[in-house]
């Protein structure tokens, strides 16, 4: 094991501990972190945010990479996930709303699952993914941008992110020229 395997090992170990025993005792974690439980709320949600985000980074690294043995790990790991996430809601813990991110969790995971023990051998073209991202996250910064900008800084953030997307979508993978290479 090299240096940067080494630390990536010590992280994971980190932050395994962590989320052990976020589950297993969280008042024991607030109380090592110096949180109470009344400013706790908006701060989980924002280093949850932030995780989510890390981990959604990491799994379009791994796929645009290609990196099957990631996939491979993913499936069993969402698993668990859908299972914690259940058992919170019967045990009390969460809201019945709280199934949807656990079922987020299993259809990502059987997804997955599936895609990799098929044979058939499906390539996406790469430039459609691109714009078609462009555009989903163009329509999620409208959205974002509605509230504070209203309707006209909405329009102006969708058409600034898709365009700006599109036009590198355009360079990365210029379809005129994918189409003569097949």
């Amino acid at each position: 094991m090299d240096i940067a395997a080494l630390t990536m090992m010590i992280f994971g170990v980190v932050i395994v501990g962590m989320g052990m025993t976020g589950l297993m005792a969280p008042q024991f974690l607030l109380a090592i972190l110096g949180l109470s439980e009344t400013h706790t709320t908006q701060l989980f949600v924002m280093a949850s945010s932030q995780a989510s985000l890390a981990m959604g980074l990491y799994y379009i690294l791994a796929a645009v990479n290609e990196t099957r043995i990631f996939f491979q790990w993913s499936v069993p790991l969402r698993i668990i996930n859908f299972m914690v996430f259940s058992s919170m809601v019967a045990v009390g813990v969460a809201p019945s709303r709280w199934l949807m991110v656990a079922g987020l969790e299993l259809a990502g995971a059987l997804a997955t699952g599936i895609a990799l023990a098929s044979k058939n051998d499906f390539t996406l073209d790469r430039f459609n993914v691109l714009r078609i991202a462009s555009v989903t996250l163009a329509f999620i910064g409208a959205l974002l941008a509605f509230k504070p900008f209203g309707i006209y800084g909405s329009a102006s953030a969708f058409l600034l992110v898709s365009t700006a997307g599109l036009i590198y979508a355009h360079r990365k993978f210029d379809p005129s020229q994918v189409d003569k290479q097949r």
